[in-house]
């Protein structure tokens, strides 16, 4: 059973073999056959063609398309018999435009030659007509870069003689067999760059000394280069319900035809989406530039949905070339904005770099708008050409130092006008600068004794910087002590920290503050002024070092004053009085300083030679004290006027260096001002016994002197009468009634008087009694009252009897030292029943008695015994 299976499997193998076979070969059946074996047939014209074709399949013809024939001249009968399809073609009164190829083929098949269908080429002769004309007057060419050329010249007589022309320019192109070929079925056949420059071409030949000319075929040339291919937006984002527009541009040669294609997300996901093309509707547009064309196609899709999200595909092809491009589509349910949390909060710059750059991330829809702030001022591009605010950045060219701070960058959504701000913190880091170092020469002089700071003051901008002080002796620096320029003390590398304080100059260690304004401020304090030295402090950051040298001169028992005030008059005779030791100083001379920025601002003492001196008339000039210690150079201004104010110097030389020094004065004069009553006086009622003020405030140069008068007699301090602050305030104290009057202030000096005047009404009655007088002898009374009662409390007093003094007194009474001894006696306690015993029974043992003088205790001890007869005895001792 078994092998009978088997045998049976296989002929069912075998049978659907040739199933298959049997089918294929239905579908490809025998070519079908024509009753002229002959590939080419030759009729002329008027005679009637027949072609019969006999197959397996439903026959169908084709004829030359491009003939216009009369239906009623062709006719397709059927012959079909003997298990085979027939048809017969017969064409009567042919013509020669009806030359071409006649083919037979199979129904519904693909048409193969030599399997599906076969053919005849018929050449219907007419030597009057040997080009087939065509139904229209002119006919195009298309030629293509590199690829060959058909000129269809095609003609009813196949033996012909038949050369090629071409128009503008006109030229000949004959047959070579090589480059240029005729076929008699197809036309000329040559290259496309043969004739790529005509703008027509035609086809000639010569029958019986007669010309014939074929129609013209204009000869276009037809591109296929694809330049470049963009789509745009690349990367596009939306909002649901919004519209889609994306512009697929093609920049190609000349004549050429490019045919557009989409590939959406969807198609490319290969989802069997729901999404209907319909959606997607596409526009084409075509611009001719110079030299090339610019062909595009714009997709738009409207009302946008989220799954319209991915990416959209453009293709352009133009037969030989074809290009892609692709763009990007994200679409969110609603507009947002967020700022990047990991940004840098601060970005460091170098001052006099190119640029600095605040970088900005940040995830919005649509796009924000954005506004820049620096310190919470508004960046504007115009006001600020050096600071481009953009959206997602910042740009500062030409970094200064004075761009550091806080920005702020806002970023509003423009839809829903949620905003968002982040600030920045940018860091200019400058190079170490000390700025005193701008002045020229940096030389301190100080009294001797004196406690000077020196300071220095540094800034690197964002980066901080750290002062340290060195100093240096005067003897272990070779160069004068007082150099022309810093860059000779330079050279000396004997520099000693800080914290090496063996020098005359006590020190007291630097301290450094560091500003609102970044700025790093260090003192040095000088506790005492002794001798020369050299100081230098370094400032230094991460981008340098910077450093000031100062030459700390020490000048000795130096003085300036003014006389007869410090701030003098204008018209005054002022001296200007400068004192120095005349052991270390001499060579004394007043000079006039003539170039000074800014005078209130000059040390008390600077070395000369940094300062531009005119000579002064000495006639003024006089010398005095010279026996003593000191030498006294006085300068004298008579009615000194406006003119003479101004930056004086008084020039001392030391004696054993030759330095000299200029002690510095700024002579300001107070310019004369006519007295004036600043305060109006108003009138004033009060009652009896009250008090009331009048203030007269004055103003004036030279200070102006104020007097008091009622009703015109002088006001003196006296009873209740008080005048005060240079009788500028009048206070009346228990106003009575003859106080009334006309009160009037007035103040005068040199230039002027001003006088001010006020009524003073006292209202109410005066009591019979002054009152003066009632409390001073009220006063007595209650005394003299309260001493009689002090008196008869006194002389009243009960004496207590001595048998009432407890025994707890006793110590205070024996302790007294302003009592005689003897009243001592007569206040202890006494109690006969207690204290008297019969004679014969006292024994007396020891008694001593111990008094001290008036700085220590009085002590008494007494030791009585009983006799030896009793059961007891008793002891009484007291300190």
């Amino acid at each position: 059973m078994a092998k009978t299976y088997h045998v049976l499997s296989l002929i069912d193998i075998l049978f659907t073999i040739n199933l298959v076979i049997a089918i294929e070969l239905r579908f490809v059946p025998d070519p079908p056959t024509l009753n002229i074996t002959e590939k080419t047939l030759k009729i002329n014209a008027s005679d009637t063609l027949e072609v019969t074709c006999r197959g397996r399949q439903i026959l169908e013809w084709s004829t030359p398309h491009n003939r216009t024939r009369s239906e009623t001249r062709l006719i397709k009968t059927d012959c079909s018999g003997n298990g085979l399809f027939c048809s017969t073609l017969t064409l009567s009164k042919a013509v020669a435009n009806e030359t071409g190829e006649y083919r037979c083929f199979y129904k519904n098949l693909p048409i193969e030659d030599g399997k599906t269908s076969i053919s005849v080429y018929v050449f219907i002769q007419d030597y009057r007509t040997p080009f087939v004309r065509m139904a229209q007057d002119y006919d195009v060419v298309f030629i293509r870069e590199g690829e060959q050329v058909v000129i269809p010249c095609l003609v009813s007589v196949e033996n012909l003689n038949v050369t090629l022309y071409t128009k503008y320019p006109v030229k000949e192109l004959a047959t070579d067999g090589k480059d240029v070929i005729w076929d008699s079925k197809r036309g000329f056949v040559l290259p496309s760059h043969v004739i790529s420059y005509a703008g027509v071409v035609y086809c000639q030949t010569t029958i019986q000394n007669e010309t014939y000319q074929s129609p013209s075929y204009i000869v276009a040339v037809v591109g296929y280069k694809i330049h470049d291919l963009t789509l745009s937006p690349a990367h596009e984002r939306l909002t649901v319900g919004e519209r889609l527009m994306l512009n697929c541009t093609a920049h190609t040669e000349l004549n050429v035809g490019i045919d557009f294609q989409w590939i959406f997300p969807h198609e490319k996901r290969g989802v069997n989406s729901s999404i209907p093309r319909s959606r997607y509707e596409s526009r084409s547009y075509k611009k001719k530039l110079w030299n090339s064309l610019e062909l595009s196609n714009t997709l738009i899709v409207k009302n946008v949905t989220v799954n319209d999200t991915g990416e959209y595909i453009c293709i352009a092809s133009s037969g030989q070339m074809q290009k892609i491009a692709r763009a990007a589509l994200i679409v969110y349910e609603k507009p947002f904005i967020a700022l990047n949390d990991q940004m840098l909060q601060t970005v460091e710059a170098t001052a006099g770099q190119e640029e600095a750059k605040i970088l900005v991330k940040y995830y919005a829809y649509p796009e924000p708008s954005v506004k820049w702030y620096k310190n919470d001022q508004l960046i504007v591009w115009k006001d600020e050409c050096r600071v481009k605010p953009n959206r997602g950045s910042l740009t500062i060219y030409g970094v200064t130092e004075k761009d550091a701070g806080n920005y702020t960058v806002v970023m509003t959504n423009k839809i829903t006008k949620e905003e968002q701000r982040r600030t920045f913190q940018l860091l200019v880091n400058v190079h170490p600068k000390i700025f005193e170092k701008e002045v020229p020469l940096d030389r301190d002089v100080h009294m001797y004794g004196s406690s000077p700071t020196l300071r220095c003051t540094a800034s690197g901008g964002s980066s901080p910087v750290t002062i340290q002080w060195q100093w240096m002796p005067r003897e272990d620096c070779p160069v004068q002590i007082l150099p022309k320029s810093d860059e000779s003390v330079v050279n000396c590398d004997k520099w000693r920290e800080i914290s090496n304080n063996t020098g005359k100059n006590p020190i007291i260690s630097p301290t450094s503050v560091i500003g609102r304004s970044l700025k790093t401020i260090s003192t040095l304090k000088i506790q005492k002024a002794v001798d020369h030295a050299l100081y230098r402090c370094i400032a230094s950051n991460k981008m340098g070092v910077e450093e000031r040298v100062i030459v700390f001169q020490v000048a000795r028992f130096l003085n300036l004053s003014i006389l007869p005030s410090s701030s003098p008059i204008e018209g005054e005779d002022v001296i200007m009085r400068c004192v120095a030791d005349r052991l270390l100083y001499s060579n004394m001379q007043w000079y006039r300083v003539t170039s000074t920025a800014n005078p209130d601002a000059s040390p008390a003492a600077v070395p000369c030679d940094t300062l531009s001196l005119s000579p002064l008339h000495q006639t003024n000039v006089t010398i005095s004290g010279l026996q003593g210690t000191n030498a006294t150079l006085d300068l004298t201004i008579p009615n000194a006027t406006l003119m003479d104010q101004g930056l004086y110097a008084c020039q001392v030389e030391n004696v054993g260096t030759s330095e000299r020094t200029c002690l510095l004065h700024n002579l300001r004069l107070r310019a004369l001002e006519m007295s004036r009553i600043v305060t109006n006086l108003t009138a004033q009622r009060v009652n009896v016994s009250d008090s009331t003020s009048l203030v007269c405030e004055v103003s004036g140069t030279p200070t102006p002197t104020v007097v008091w008068t009622k009703d015109n007699q002088t006001v003196t301090e006296g009873s209740g009468v008080i005048l005060k602050q240079s009788n500028r305030v009048l206070t009346i104290q228990r106003v009575k009634k003859e106080d009334s009057g006309l009160y009037v202030c007035t103040a005068c000096n040199q230039q002027g008087c001003d006088s001010h005047e006020a009524r003073i009404t006292v209202d109410g009655a005066e009591e019979k009694m002054n009152v003066e007088l009632i409390m001073p002898i009220g006063a007595v009374v209650i005394a003299m009252f309260l001493w009689l009662l002090i008196v008869f409390v006194i002389r009243n007093r009960k004496r207590p009897n001595d048998g009432d003094l407890k025994t707890g007194y006793l110590s205070i009474i024996l302790d007294s030292d302003d009592m005689p001894m003897d009243e001592h006696c007569e206040r202890l306690t006494y109690d006969a029943n207690k204290w008297e015993f019969p004679r014969d029974r006292l024994k007396l043992g020891e008694t001593w008695l111990n008094v001290r003088n008036k700085t220590t205790t009085t002590t008494i001890k007494i030791i009585k015994s009983l006799n030896t007869q009793e059961q007891s005895g008793m002891a009484f001792q007291y300190f």
